[in-house]
């Protein structure tokens, strides 16, 4: 491809490109504004200040007309969070939130009304003047949203051009290729019908698709000759009826979110909650009742969806009149938009402004046209410094505190499972069994059921929203600091588990001897057993995880670990490498099991044999080995998350 008329690779401007996905990749635990703002900490140039960031989060949620919603979790199919029109404006907004040079998009109006299909390229369009690309693919659009494209790029059977230039121009060019197109036919599907050969031409009775492509090399310079060629043409504006649908769709947002109970009507204090979000300005309780005077009548104590609708349809078409007659009387140009962006040239740094300004789109891009530069560089604009390794890691550690928060209604149920499961093998060992504490059986049990149950709840660190990582490293997002942040939030949960599996079995068995001694060998099998749990999620399918992590700990831990089979493994010889490598349970009933000896004063196991192979004594070896594995495991883990799946890391 060619960049600035230099042969260029894409990927070498990943910095200043986005790329907006067909499915809405979005963090489902994070509220809107906070998947705006850290995508802005990440992508924007380093260095940027918070109140830039702040301003790039309020512009881009503003665009997108999501500010309403900015304090609502996402949420998922399980927990109904925002709307889908919603969540496909999250998605862009995540992209617009780099501030991007060019924003490439697949299919983002896919899957939503024809109203918030308008809306999203309205918005889009809108950001042109700011100087940023939009190229994305659509299929069939309606020919109102079609016509909003500045330059359109048809392609017929195998990928091969059939037109390209101006939306407004596609029309014609087809009717002079001869095909008519039916009264009050949706062009933009007329079109699709010309390419798949639906449509018949009056002028070839033979007509097959493929000639399309012949038609468009033997006319191309003809469109060219008639000016309809890229960037001389400009897709038309919002006509007044398409600015009052998108009114009209905004207005019953703010009104749902107020009307909770969907009575249809609000009272007074209501409607001043109501005025406020859509005008950010905090009515006085007399303006509030004199405005519910005006929609629905003298002495009125309600206000319904319809009266409060209608009333700002002819609010807003007061205001539209007065700024043209104010246009009109200041010599400005009346077709200037008040929704259109303009960028601060005299800030320290280049961002969408939060007080909006009004910019012609049209004439901006006419504008930006006729500058003429000779730079040194034709990429020195197109490379960005985003923040270091060491500056993502602390933002990103912030989001997974906040997701780790969030996640505690689960977290509650699997430490629910934890505690059964403790009391079961209390109750089994000290009741049924009678087995002592120290009892190797009885503590290979222990750390295999742990090690298996904590192994399956770190699948989740790595093995949610795969797609979302894939997305963010695609973009420059460090894998070292994302790998590294999610990793330090675990280890809460490592002390936690621990200390609530091993607090409750002892709070039952009630051994004399202390706490922290038992406590701190699951610590350390809950540090390798989570290892398993981050490589497995980062090679497996997330629905295969669950089963493989357990067959894989319970071969490590419940066979290479039985203290049945130890004493011929440990035979100096390959076996007992192999066991010393991976069962996490041999290593933490020997730090256990060395523990209670010293406590209850009885004779050292014959099963471990000479196993002080650091020569720091049995204790400290065997916690040196836990430690290993674990952080062998988190290094296979990092590697299977940088290197595995790198397709789809784009």
């Amino acid at each position: 491809i060619y960049v600035n008329n230099v042969a260029s690779d894409i990927s070498a401007f990943r910095s200043v490109t986005g790329f907006v996905p067909q499915d809405d990749i979005v963090h489902e635990d994070l509220t809107v504004a906070e998947q705006i703002e850290f995508s802005a900490r990440l992508r924007n140039k380093a260095g940027t200040s918070h109140a830039s960031i702040n301003a790039i989060t309020q512009d881009v949620l503003n665009a997108m007309q999501i500010d309403h919603v900015q304090n609502s979790i996402v949420g998922s199919v399980e927990q109904r969070g925002i709307s889908g029109g919603q969540r496909k404006r999250v998605n862009i907004g995540l992209e617009l939130a780099a501030q991007p040079t060019v924003l490439f998009l697949d299919e983002p109006t896919s899957g939503l009304d024809s109203t918030a299909s308008l809306a999203i390229v309205a918005s889009l369009k809108r950001l042109t003047s700011l100087g940023m690309t939009s190229i994305m693919v659509v299929h069939q659009p309606r020919f109102s949203v079609f016509t909003l494209f500045d330059d359109v790029l048809l392609l017929g059977k195998g990928g091969s051009t059939v037109y390209l230039g101006s939306s407004e121009g596609a029309k014609h060019y087809f009717e002079a290729c001869g095909f008519e197109c039916p009264p009050n036919e949706n062009a933009a599907d007329w079109f699709m019908d010309v390419i798949a050969g639906e449509v018949r031409n009056v002028r070839l009775p033979h007509f097959k698709p493929a000639m399309l492509v012949g038609m468009w090399r033997e006319h191309e310079s003809d469109v060219v000759a008639r000016g309809h060629t890229l960037c001389e043409d400009f897709g038309r504006e919002l006509d007044e009826a398409e600015e009052r649908a998108l009114l009209a769709g905004r207005l019953r947002d703010e009104w749902q979110s107020i009307d909770v109970n969907s009575n249809g009507t609000v009272e007074a204090m209501e409607l001043k909650m109501l005025l406020q979000k859509c005008s950010k300005v905090n009515a006085s309780d007399e303006v509030v009742t004199d405005l519910m005077e005006r929609m629905a009548g003298r002495g009125a104590m309600r206000v319904t969806k319809d009266q409060f609708l209608d009333f700002m349809y002819s609010l807003s078409g007061d205001l539209a009149r007065h700024a043209a007659a104010e246009a009109e009387g200041h010599h400005m140009n009346p077709v200037q938009e008040t929704n259109a962006f303009s960028i601060d040239e005299e800030g320290p740094e280049s961002s969408m402004e939060s007080n909006i300004k009004p910019a012609d789109s049209k004439l901006s891009s006419r504008r930006l046209q006729n500058v003429s530069t000779v730079p040194l560089d034709p990429h020195a604009a197109l490379r960005r410094e985003t923040p270091s390794a060491v500056v993502q890691y602390r933002i990103l550690l912030l989001r997974a505190l906040i997701q780790w928060w969030r996640l505690n209604r689960q977290r509650a149920l699997f430490l629910g499972a934890l505690v059964f499961g403790a009391i079961v093998l209390a109750i089994l060992d000290g009741t049924i069994l009678d087995l002592a504490v120290h009892d190797i059986y009885c503590l290979n049990n222990l750390h295999t059921s742990f090690a298996i149950l904590f192994s399956i709840f770190c699948l989740q660190v790595f093995g949610t929203n795969r797609p979302g990582f894939w997305r963010e490293s695609s973009s420059g997002m460090s894998i070292t600091a994302y790998f590294l942040s999610k990793v330090s939030v675990n280890a809460f949960d490592i002390l936690l588990q621990a200390y609530l599996f091993s607090a409750v079995y002892l709070l039952i068995r009630q051994p004399k001897m202390p706490f922290w001694l038992f406590f701190l060998p699951f610590v350390l099998t809950a540090f390798a057993a989570s290892g398993w749990g981050f490589f497995i999620s980062t090679i497996v399918p997330p629905r295969h995880g669950p089963f493989m992590v357990s067959l894989v700990v319970f071969i490590c831990c419940a066979l290479l670990g039985n203290p049945a089979s130890l004493r011929t493994f440990l035979d100096g010889g390959f076996t007992e490498v192999l066991v010393g490598i991976f069962s996490i349970s041999r290593w933490g009933v020997e730090m256990n099991h060395d523990t209670c000896r010293e406590t209850f004063d009885i004779p050292p196991s014959s099963v471990f044999g000479h196993s002080d192979y650091f020569a720091a004594g049995h204790w400290y070896s065997a916690a040196i080995s836990l430690l290993l594995i674990g952080l062998a495991l988190r290094a296979a883990a990092f590697l299977g998350l940088k290197f595995m799946h790198r397709d789809k890391q784009v």
